[in-house]
């Protein structure tokens, strides 16, 4: 996909229930990367990708309720309505107005939040407001990649003494790492390749494995006594950490897929999956259910999720900011937006 900046025109409310945000700071997400590559379906020419982003409230339509002009908030990756049967049921993703932000006609149609402004629809539900006191870098993961975090914790019920591996050291790896002692896990390993990834993981408190050195499996045998993982989180999105995902619960256990994966191979049967008893548990983070509660955590000083940021940048300079992270120059970028 042919990526650049360029001017476009300015969005306008479309819908009684819309706002229009003032973005402030804006992310790069490694499911961006998938655009970037063009893995995704349905990507126009000239789309704005985008799911990570907060800012002030521009215009407000007739029927939203929960919010005034000048508002800083902090939006969640995608849209629901708040009102329909599956999301009062907590099934989000189930909402026939689930749109996400950035992903093209696939997900939505609704255009993303790497630009100045951006027309949000569902404003009452889809955006928070910014606690008083708190940043923009210390809450725009909220709308999705601690949001994952969290969720990926809860769906594999992990609960006090826990054992549990990350196979994967980048930002969303290491906020699982962050967020596990707030379950009581006891050990947390994590595996990588790369080294400042690895180090930057351990001052966390999760256990650093670098695969290039150490068989993960052997080695996690080895200090569990062979008991082997409750829960394991793949969070790198490819076949070769799956497979070492996979050879890593205990009998019974988990294995949560963080990571977007996008056309990769399974790497087991459903002979091995039936033989093991593992439980295999795609996810979507679910920043509806766990946002207030990680907004509360953020004010206590009990996350800090703002500490994964690798490099700021101008919104300008987004282009370069693409090609740095395909080659892994930089991890998680923020794009000053707006003042």
């Amino acid at each position: 996909m042919d990526f650049r900046v360029e001017d476009v025109p300015k969005p306008k409310l479309e819908t009684s229930t819309d706002a229009i945000v003032r973005v402030t700071t804006s992310a790069l997400c490694g499911s961006d990367m998938h655009v970037y590559h063009g893995k995704i379906p349905d990507v126009p020419t000239g789309w704005i990708i985008g799911h990570e982003f907060c800012g002030v409230v521009e215009d407000i339509g007739d029927a939203v309720t929960g919010f005034s002009l000048g508002d800083r908030v902090v939006s969640s990756m995608y849209t629901a309505c708040g009102r329909c049967a599956a999301c009062v049921s907590g099934d989000h993703r189930r909402c026939k107005n689930m749109q996400m932000f950035g992903m093209g006609r696939a997900f939505g149609n609704l255009q993303g939040g790497q630009a100045e402004y951006i027309r949000v629809p569902l404003a009452d539900m889809t955006l928070r407001p910014i606690p008083a006191g708190l940043s923009d870098e210390s809450t725009i993961f909220t709308g999705d990649i601690l949001a994952t975090a969290f969720t990926a914790l809860r769906a594999a019920n992990t609960t006090e003494g826990d054992s549990v591996a990350i196979v994967g050291a980048g930002p969303v790896g290491r906020l699982i790492a962050m967020c596990a002692p707030l379950f009581g896990v006891a050990r947390c390993f994590i595996i990588d390749i790369e080294t400042e990834r690895l180090e930057e993981a351990g001052a966390y408190g999760a256990i650093p494995i670098d695969a290039r050195t150490e068989s993960p499996r052997k080695l996690i045998k080895e200090m569990t006594g062979g008991a082997m993982c409750d829960a394991v989180f793949e969070a790198a999105g490819n076949v070769p950490a799956m497979e070492t995902a996979f050879s890593l619960p205990r009998a019974n256990g988990s294995v949560v897929l963080v990571g977007m994966l996008v056309n990769e191979e399974f790497p087991l049967s459903a002979g091995d999956l039936w033989l093991r008893n593992t439980r295999v548990i795609p996810i979507l983070g679910e920043p509806f259910k766990y946002r207030d509660e990680l907004l509360t955590l953020i004010a206590a000083g009990k996350i800090d999720a703002g500490s994964i940021i690798t490099d700021r940048m101008p919104l300008t300079d987004a282009t370069e900011a693409y090609r740095a992270f395909d080659n892994k120059e930089v991890q998680k970028v923020v794009f000053q937006v707006t003042e």
